[in-house]
C-alpha cells in the first residue's frame, strides 16, 4: 500500500507599497469642460436631427448609422464617473491642497455641473 503525503505550501505576496500620483484636478475640471462641450454638441446635433425629421420636409440627408444617443450616454456616463472621482478626492482630502485652492475647485466643479443639470439630460436620455 502507497502512503500519499500532501504537503501543503502557503504563498504569501510580498507587501506592495503603491504611492498614488498627486491627482491633477485642473486636468480633472478640463476633461469636464470638454465633456460638457461634447454633450452640447450631441444635443445640438439631435435637434437638428428631429427638426428635419418633420412632416411636410423631406429630409436633406439620411444617416446610416446614428450613433447620437449612444454617444450622449457615453459621455454623460464619463462625466459622472469623472465628477464622483473629483468629489471624493476633493472630499476625503486626498489630494494635499490648500484650503483656498480646494475650495476654488469646488466652486469650479458646483459650476461645470450647474451647467450640465442645466441641459435636462436625465429626461431626454430616457
Amino acid at each position: 500500500m502507497r502512503t500519499c503525503i500532501i504537503e501543503r505550501k502557503v504563498f504569501i505576496p510580498a507587501q506592495r507599497y503603491f504611492v498614488m500620483a498627486q491627482p491633477n484636478l485642473e486636468a480633472g475640471l478640463r476633461s469636464l469642460r470638454n465633456s460638457l462641450e461634447k454633450m452640447k454638441a450631441l444635443l445640438a446635433w439631435q435637434e437638428l436631427k428631429q427638426s428635419e425629421l418633420t412632416p411636410d420636409h423631406t429630409p436633406g440627408f439620411t444617416l446610416l448609422q446614428d450613433s447620437v444617443g449612444t454617444d450622449l450616454r457615453n459621455e454623460y456616463s464619463f462625466f459622472l464617473f469623472t465628477a464622483m472621482q473629483m468629489h471624493s478626492v476633493l472630499n476625503n482630502n486626498i489630494a494635499d491642497l490648500p484650503n483656498i485652492q480646494r475650495q476654488r475647485i469646488k466652486q469650479q466643479l458646483a459650476k461645470i455641473e450647474s451647467q450640465l443639470h442645466r441641459l435636462n439630460l436625465q429626461k431626454r436620455l430616457c
